[in-house]
């Protein structure tokens, strides 16, 4: 029971505990770092070799999934399927993050969900113990 109890927080506090994290821009003869399926990229549009702060300050933010570099572009899919694929410009890329495990809300969160199940129990044994003395 309290294996069974213990795995279950382990694998809620395990799984729910995503967030971004910051990649290293790749250059155009690099790799992106750790291999990442899935990557968040924010990119300005098509700003040319000189941009001017107009166009950088036009910005938006795309999920690419099997993200990789093939020369000067940073190639990718919009859907997990890669059926729509699409390409940008690395000069255009702002920044690019992938999501991982992060260590703080996993702790709060096995922490959290091991206090409720504590509670529980604790719960539990009271009302057994006060029907027991009826």
């Amino acid at each position: 029971m309290i294996s069974r109890c213990f795995g279950v927080v382990l694998l809620v506090g395990l799984g729910a505990c995503q967030a971004w994290h910051p990649v290293t821009k790749p250059s155009a003869e690099g790799a992106l770092p750790g291999a990442p399926e899935l990557v968040r990229v924010t990119r300005t549009y098509n700003c040319g070799e000189t941009p001017t702060q107009e166009c950088m300050a036009r910005r938006s933010t795309v999920t690419l999934y099997s993200p990789r570099v093939q020369g000067d572009s940073l190639v990718g899919y919009f859907d997990a399927a890669n059926n729509e694929r699409t390409a940008m410009h690395l000069r255009d890329v702002v920044g690019i993050e992938s999501k991982g495990v992060d260590a703080y809300r996993t702790v709060g969160a096995t922490l959290g969900i091991g206090a409720l199940i504590g509670v529980a129990v604790l719960v539990t044994l009271i009302i057994l113990v006060a029907s027991l003395d009826n």
